[in-house]
């Protein structure tokens, strides 16, 4: 039956042709890589600056308004410090007052330096003067009427000592108006400033 054969070689031949067209369709085994971006990553850190950050300076001034030298410590002494001036004879005393301003706010400071012939009993009259309600040094603007308005009243002050050479330094700072304290922060910074003050000649 040659019109069998011929059908079945048509059949043949278009099923050869049908596998040879359709091979694109295979998987090859590969997997295709991410995309990588080049970019660089954003900072997420906030910008920083450099200026300082802001506060109240302090401010410290002194005026001079009275001062005194002479050799005549134990009258212008009072308490434990008077007597032992009595008792040591110092061989010079120089005060001096001043207003102040600290912070704005008015002060009043009463400075002494009291002079010995040497170290040693400078440094006995420094132990005797630093114990508190031991006495001290007159102010010399109580004493010669030179404040503007009441003379202040050293209770409470702010208190600082020093050596210098064979003599003491005694400061004492209070607020003019209003009431005093010994450990009051700003007449502290004041008594220690004045530890510093150049008395007047």
């Amino acid at each position: 039956m040659p019109l069998a054969a011929i059908a079945l070689l048509v059949v043949l031949v278009a099923a050869a042709v049908v596998v040879a067209t359709s091979g694109g369709g295979a998987d090859d085994g590969t997997t295709a890589a991410a995309p990588v971006s080049s970019a660089a990553p954003a900072s997420s850190a906030a910008p920083s600056s450099s200026a300082p950050p802001s506060s109240a300076t302090p401010s410290l001034g002194f005026q001079p308004l009275a001062s005194s030298a002479d050799q005549r410590c134990a009258s212008h002494a009072f308490g434990d410090v008077q007597a032992s001036l009595q008792q040591t004879s110092c061989s010079a005393v120089r005060r001096a007052s001043y207003t102040a301003e600290v912070d704005g706010r008015p002060a009043a400071v009463t400075v002494a330096v009291v002079e010995f012939a040497d170290s040693a009993q400078a440094s006995h009259f420094k132990e005797i003067a630093d114990n508190p309600g031991g006495g001290g040094i007159l102010d010399v603007a109580t004493e010669t009427g030179k404040w503007p308005n009441a003379a202040p009243q050293f209770d409470g002050a702010a208190y600082a000592s020093k050596i210098e050479g064979k003599g003491v330094r005694l400061v004492q700072v209070v607020w003019t108006p209003g009431p005093s304290t010994p450990d009051d922060p700003g007449l502290a910074r004041a008594a220690n400033g004045a530890l510093d003050l150049s008395l007047p000649s």
